[in-house]
């Protein structure tokens, strides 16, 4: 658009984008939810969980197996149970939570961009999310990173909001989202939010009255009221348990112990943060090229850019220094990062040439490029490397459509000085068809090479509840796939002396194991029998879609019955 296009063509260039984001919200969150069984391992422990609950009939105790299981706070579980108990105890119910998370999510953001910046920005920044790598992935699993992020950066953005729009109201809800979100994952909520504030006062002298200002000893009072009646009755009903469990293993020696070797350097989460920013990486890079640049001619960044930036660098700051990494979470920089991105974009869409965006402007250059790159290292392993369907060359074929039609555009938009369209429509279309060729093709591929699930069901069907013991033997990562298949308690078995007293019982019994254990128990001479017997992947991986594909894993059920 140019400047002189009136305003109701840009009134119906973001209804466009409106219909537009109705549909790539639909695709990423909603389309096929249920369809693939729970990935390995979490999903479904998160899903057992709060079935086990449903069964027990008490919503504040999580349980896994019959036993108590301190992982994280019960907010998630009694949503996630709640779901369950409305479309049935399956993976659209397990799932159904994180999607309608991550759907708030989108609207928070929205909300937030428009209220501090501009309606655009506000409309960019959600178009931007919906359509990220981290949405897409999160929002379809079953866990609770989505609901946390919701809470955690939703209230974050009510008291920036209650700053920086002089709206002191504002920060009450946003105290009670905090609560909700440690309610949800623990105090790690209060820590981002409390590092973000404490370094935004400390580099700030326009924000730190401002901030001093909000209520904040009542504030944490509402946290503590909200969040606190669950850890209490769980200290009151397990005592030493609970603090061992939850307190010590799952906080302070998860941040600062060694629990768990061959974690990630220093640089993982910003490697994570590159890829998962694909194709609009240069831009946020760029965007912190001319903040930088700006601070060094003496200008100083508005308060809006200060407490994004604030935001992200406490999140990644902080989850770097725990000697305990997942990819995932830092998935609550991605409203932060999608506004900045949304800014510097329309800042260069009122002002492309000027030189204070001279940085974000090299980066949104590199969009078209990067997309060609996507969609030929796409096509290369869809011909070269992996097995699936010939249709779907379709998602390569129009990535790299996108990125040549938006290079070319971006030249002729610079020859002749024309702005940047309202929304990046050719990296929307591009995301928009990965995600969807992913769940037309891809997932449905690494279904049918899943093997856990059909084993665990045959298990189900033949030994119905109460005929005989069912136990799994060094299954490791796919135990929670078995235990919500099967259905009822389960021994997790992974020593072989406990095995094989387990196999010379009298009683029937039912036990999972790869074949080559089997084969280890029939030469000690134990008389074994397998019931059922199918070959598939180890653990969920690309590999498992080459098209020289790796020697498959034999599971068997090995049973005797009455």
């Amino acid at each position: 658009m140019s400047a002189a296009d009136p305003p109701g063509r840009r009134a119906r260039g973001r209804a466009l984008a409106l219909g537009v984001g109705a549909v790539l919200a639909f695709v990423v969150l909603f389309w096929r939810l249920g369809a693939p069984t729970f990935w390995d391992p979490d999903e479904a422990h998160y899903a057992e969980t709060s079935r086990e609950m449903i069964a027990t009939g008490d919503y504040w105790t999580p349980r896994y197996n019959g036993q108590p299981f301190f992982d994280k706070p019960a907010l998630f579980h009694q949503l996630q149970a709640a779901a369950m108990r409305g479309v049935g105890p399956s993976e659209l119910g397990a799932r159904l939570v994180p999607a309608m998370a991550a759907l708030a999510l989108i609207g928070v953001t929205w909300w937030f961009g428009s209220a501090v910046a501009s309606p655009h920005v506000g409309l960019v920044a959600a178009l931007l999310l919906t359509i990220s790598p981290g949405l897409f992935a999160l929002a379809r699993y079953a866990i609770l990173d989505t609901l946390f992020t919701l809470f955690t950066s939703g209230g974050a953005a009510l008291l920036a909001a209650a700053v920086l729009r002089d709206r002191p109201r504002l920060q009450w809800a946003g105290y009670i989202a905090i609560a909700l979100g440690v309610a949800t994952k623990g105090p790690v909520a209060l820590v981002l939010c409390g590092l973000t504030f404490l370094l935004t006062m400390a580099v700030s002298k326009e924000l730190r009255p401002k901030l001093l200002a909000l209520r904040w000893i009542a504030g944490l009072a509402i946290v503590a009221a909200v969040a606190s009646p669950w850890f209490i009755l769980m200290y009151v009903r397990y005592g030493r348990q609970f603090i061992d469990g939850y307190v010590l293993n799952e906080n302070v020696r998860l941040f600062a112990g060694n629990l768990y070797a061959n974690q990630p350097g220093v640089w993982f989460y910003f490697q994570i943060l590159t890829t998962g920013l694909l194709p609009w990486t240069g831009l946020v890079v760029g965007r912190l090229v001319d903040d930088v640049r700006a601070l060094r001619r003496g200008e100083r960044l508005d308060a809006l850019e200060i407490l994004l930036w604030t935001w992200t660098a406490s999140v990644v700051g902080f989850f770097t220094a725990s000697t305990f990494k997942l990819d995932h979470y830092v998935f609550p920089v991605a409203p932060a990062l999608c506004l900045l991105c949304a800014r510097a974009w329309v800042d260069m869409w009122h002002e492309e040439f000027a030189s204070r965006h001279a940085g974000a402007r090299a980066g949104g250059h590199l969009v078209g490029p990067l997309l060609v790159m996507m969609g030929i290292g796409c096509g290369y392993f869809l011909v070269a490397r992996l097995d699936l369907p010939r249709a779907a060359i379709v998602v390569p074929i129009a990535i790299a459509g996108c990125g040549v039609a938006l290079t070319t555009f971006a030249n002729l938009r610079a020859r002749l000085r024309l702005r940047p369209p309202i929304v990046p429509w050719f990296g929307l279309v591009a995301l928009g068809v990965t995600y969807a060729g992913l769940l037309l093709y891809v997932i449905p591929a690494l279904e049918q090479r899943k093997v856990v699930p059909d084993v665990a069901r045959f298990v189900a069907r033949q030994a119905p509840p109460g005929d005989g013991r069912v136990a799994s033997f060094r299954l490791n990562r796919w135990t929670p796939a078995l235990r919500f298949y099967v259905d009822r308690p389960m021994e997790f078995l992974d020593d072989a002396a406990e095995a094989e007293a387990f196999l010379q019982r009298p009683e029937p019994f039912y036990i999972v194991m790869r074949r080559g254990a089997f084969d280890e128990f029939v030469a000690r001479g134990l008389p074994l029998t397998i019931a059922y017997e199918r070959d598939g992947m180890w653990a969920t991986s690309g590999r498992a879609l080459w098209r020289r594909r790796e020697t498959p894993t034999q599971f068997v059920v090995v049973a005797r019955r009455q």
